[in-house]
């Protein structure tokens, strides 16, 4: 019961101060990304430019004419283009089983181009109607020179012959919303700790202090409350993007956990300044919490430089960006791992200073 009264009190507290909330932890962050977004999708690639392709080639046919094909694709007329490089490959070529049959026969036949990751859309492009190009002119030879009689065989127009099918990629808009979470969350992290210095947060203290509960149980309720307040102000702005269907889009329940874990991260690390630091250390703490996703810049332009990784927020942010991909975060259970771990730990080290303190009885 005085869990509920408790986390009530919260609540009441942050609708009183519904205004500033909305404005300081969902709306600026939100246009901020959408600026962001914005910017770096007018500017994401030069259209009068072609970069460099790193790509595998997987050949599940292993004829004569896909090996022709391969050594296409590695003559000197394609690497100003394209460089044959598996391991930092950014797109992969798959030759079907049954390639050289469907082309001897003049069927229809499909080269896959998979784009391993964000960007090269001109080049990707480029390649495409090369690869089409290609096919076209050695269809034409084994049809004995007729383009008509070809289309005829066919059906359809050769350059329809080769299809491309690109993985799923985030598009400048999910990029920057699910890296900006590492502002919302460094934010909300900052606020936190600092407000547990200011004058009000002490007068609650001095007013639980006078009640029969323990300095521990306190400690658990403003958890419990703080956990609730975190998880409502990530939800405000995700689901913001969410309903406006430009990110988040994916299956609920992933999103969900999301939601939470991000919650569990900010009450345990702001748990942990507050309580093994005083005033003075646990602002600066604080400050530099919310300062490493600004200098790492990864919240702003979604990659960011090697400082990212200090940043305890980086974790979060690569699975939202997984989420977006996939709608799912299977694909990285190790980061959730790692982010349960750290949280726990904090809140566990939290909770032991407490337990241990001289008010860890009774609040004095």
């Amino acid at each position: 019961m005085k869990l509920l009264y408790y986390t009530k009190t919260i609540l009441k507290s942050m609708v009183s101060n519904a205004a500033i909330t909305v404005i300081y932890f969902i709306l600026f962050p939100v246009l901020l990304a959408g600026f962001m977004g914005f910017f770096q999708n007018s500017l994401h690639e030069n259209p009068l430019k072609l970069n460099t392709l790193k790509i595998s080639i997987i050949d599940n046919d292993n004829s004569n004419m896909s090996k022709n094909l391969i050594a296409f694709l590695n003559s000197s007329d394609m690497k100003e283009l394209i460089e044959v490089n598996p391991e930092k490959a950014n797109i992969e070529i798959v030759i079907p089983k049954g390639y050289e049959e469907s082309v001897v026969s003049l069927k229809k036949n499909e080269i896959s181009i998979n784009k391993l990751e964000d960007g090269f859309s001109n080049s990707t492009n480029t390649l495409k109607t090369i690869l089409d190009k290609y096919h076209q002119g050695l269809y034409i030879s084994l049809s004995g020179g007729s383009t008509e009689a070809l289309n005829n065989i066919t059906g359809k127009s050769i350059i329809e012959n080769v299809n491309i099918n690109v993985s799923k990629t985030s598009n400048s808009y999910e990029v920057l919303s699910s890296s900006m979470i590492a502002f919302v969350i460094s934010m909300l992290i900052f606020s936190l700790i600092q407000s547990n210095y200011a004058e009000v947060s002490r007068n609650i203290d001095r007013r639980v202090s006078s009640t029969p509960i323990s300095k521990i149980q306190y400690f658990y309720y403003d958890t419990f409350a703080m956990l609730i307040y975190s998880a409502i102000i990530v939800s405000g702005y995700v689901f913001f993007f969410r309903l406006s269907g430009i990110s988040f889009t994916g299956s609920i329940f992933p999103l969900i956990i999301l939601i939470l874990l991000s919650a569990m991260l900010i009450v345990s690390m702001s748990k942990f300044v507050y309580e093994l630091f005083g005033p003075v250390y646990g602002k600066v703490v604080g400050g530099l919490i919310f300062t490493l996703p600004i200098i790492g810049m990864e919240a702003f332009t979604g990659e960011g430089n090697a400082l990212k990784i200090l940043a305890p927020t980086h974790y979060i942010t690569k699975l939202f960006n997984v989420y977006n991909l996939n709608g799912n975060f299977n694909s990285n259970i190790r980061d959730l791992i790692f982010i349960v771990l750290l949280s726990l730990a904090l809140f566990a080290i939290a909770n032991i200073k407490v337990a241990l303190s001289k008010e860890g009885r009774k609040c004095a």
